[in-house]
């Protein structure tokens, strides 16, 4: 049996949407309640739902347990914990405290603190007999994150690459109108923006502990951070300098990052404030890894649904946005990504929308890829509240509208973001299913990478891109050698098939003439060369 610790931290993943915390990402906030466990001189242990899974709850005396998802999504190297789930930790003899989405909305029993804010300010307060459901302060965040730092060895993922979210502020801009009509944010009240030095501090605690991948994620709008005239205006105007002072600072501190990324903007501030927004952008391409990406928080292109849900953006903004974006950052990278893109967010099931919803919504990405606009992901997802999904307008109209956006939309801006023979640097591989390895770049929004073949898992390989699916890519490890290859390998090279494999596998060709012998097909060989190499 476990000895007895004085603290257990459970990690039950939150996954929000300015907040991320399922592997490979590890969210702030069990950070900061390791963080305040150090403060107050507690012993601690941290662990993640999948441990739970594995291998039970060890004893405590105190259980810290956050997590919970609001949107429902897909994943590959984690699960988030389930409402069951977290009511059966509640179960436990230590007393037992729950923070994050599972107890801000209320769905969760059996626990004896829960906290609808901030977990650990709750937690700390508790231990010095006033508590009360708060959010942290600045002071509080700064102190906490650095002492947290040394949570990342306890992670499963510590010796894998794990990348570390990061809050630079909480809110959003909008709040004194009550934001969009769905989302939480504005709950948190006016933004107060994390200094410079607090956020640079905490990466380097956290780099300190051999972190080297990063996201600034925990924010409505990167753009905004530290922007002039929040509270006054929904669309405060964009500070470059001091964006600029904080991505070089996290450099200069922090020199050998391999990836720094952000992730949400508000479209309307872009589309505002061209001049400064476009500042900003040559920043992130500078001073951000290739891949990034910036989320558009559209929701809907029907001005209907746009006015009775006070969303942030009407179309011609977003669309103003996605140009900006482009202009800087759709060049291709050193990891075979472009450098920055726009992402898309829509959300089916808003107050107002029709029919004619799906058709607005269709016509705008239609009209996007037509001028040769490139979207890194497009996401489609039903309201959620309280963890509940809400109806869409018409089950099938939105399933119709869904299928057409992957299949008329996304895959052709794969295709043209990234054709066949692109290389694709550092996928790390995760997971085998069936006879297919699927591995992801690290980094924000990553594509989904299939190889037909066994790859040795929790490893970096150089993909080069063969084929597309709606959402994901399919290739094969580079360089590939053709005349090196297996029978296997050489079958998941689209045009060649199982019995020119077996011909190829056979006689080795050495060159395109012998290929070409084989083949017997101009056009074939020359798309073959695009993904093969020789060796003589």
């Amino acid at each position: 049996m476990m000895s007895d610790t004085d603290v257990l931290i459970i990690d039950g993943y939150v996954d929000e949407p300015a907040l991320l915390g399922v592997p490979p990402y590890l969210s702030p906030e069990p950070r900061i309640l390791a963080g305040v466990c150090e403060e107050l001189g507690f012993e601690w242990k941290y662990i993640t739902i999948d441990s739970v899974r594995d291998e039970g709850i060890p004893r405590a005396k105190i259980l810290l347990v956050y997590g919970g998802v609001t949107v429902p999504g897909n994943y590959l190297s984690g699960r988030p914990m389930s409402i069951k789930e977290a009511n059966n930790l509640s179960r436990s003899s230590a007393e037992s405290y729950i923070g994050g989405p599972l107890a801000r909305y209320g769905i969760v029993t059996g626990y004896d603190h829960v906290v609808k804010k901030d977990l650990s300010a709750y937690f700390y307060d508790k231990v010095q007999g006033s508590p009360k459901d708060r959010w942290s302060d600045t002071s509080e965040l700064k102190r906490w994150s650095t002492l947290g730092a040394k949570v990342v060895e306890q992670h499963p993922w510590y010796n894998r690459p794990l990348i570390a979210e990061i809050e630079t502020y909480r809110g959003c801009v909008r709040y004194f109108t009550g934001g969009c009509s769905f989302c939480s944010e504005p709950d948190y009240g006016k933004p107060v923006f994390r200094s410079i030095e607090s956020i640079i501090e905490e990466i380097e605690g956290l780099y300190s502990e051999g972190v080297r991948n990063f996201r600034l994620g925990g924010q409505s709008c990167i753009i905004s951070y530290g922007a002039k005239g929040v509270g006054k205006t929904e669309v405060p105007v964009p500070s470059p300098e001091k964006i600029k002072k904080l991505f070089q600072g996290i450099w200069e501190r922090c020199p050998d990052i391999k990836v720094l990324h952000v992730d949400n903007a508000n479209p309307s501030v872009i589309a505002e404030h061209e001049e400064e927004s476009r500042e900003v952008m040559g920043v992130l391409v500078k001073h951000t890894t290739s891949g990034n990406v910036l989320a558009l928080g559209m929701e809907s292109a029907d001005p209907h649904v746009i006015d009775k849900n006070n969303l942030n953006a009407t179309p011609f903004e977003v669309c103003k946005a996605i140009e900006i974006i482009n202009e800087h950052g759709r060049d291709r990278g050193s990891n075979g990504m472009p450098k920055l893109l726009p992402g898309l967010n829509f959300i089916a099931g808003l107050p107002g929308e029709s029919k004619k919803t799906y058709e607005l919504n269709y016509a705008f990405l239609e009209d996007l890829l037509k001028s040769d606009m490139l979207l890194r992901r497009i996401n489609i997802r039903q309201l959620s509240l309280h963890g509940k999904e809400r109806d869409a307008y018409d089950v099938r109209e939105f399933k119709e509208f869904k299928s057409r956006v992957r299949k008329n939309i996304d895959r052709p801006m794969l295709k043209k973001m990234l054709p066949v023979g692109t290389v694709l640097k550092k996928v790390y591989t995760e997971v085998k299913k069936g006879k297919t390895t699927f591995g992801r770049q690290v980094g924000t929004y990553p594509l989904l990478v299939g190889v037909k073949y066994p790859l040795e898992h929790n490893r970096f390989y150089d993909i080069v891109i063969t084929e597309y699916g709606f959402r994901s890519v399919t290739g094969v490890h580079h360089p590939f050698v053709l005349n090196e290859a297996s029978f296997k390998q050489l079958e998941a090279i689209p045009g060649i098939g199982s019995k020119r494999a077996a011909d190829i596998f056979r006689t080795q060709p050495k060159n395109v003439s012998e290929l070409l012998n084989i083949i017997q097909d101009e056009k074939t060989v020359e798309k073959i060369l695009k993904i093969v190499s020789f060796t003589e």
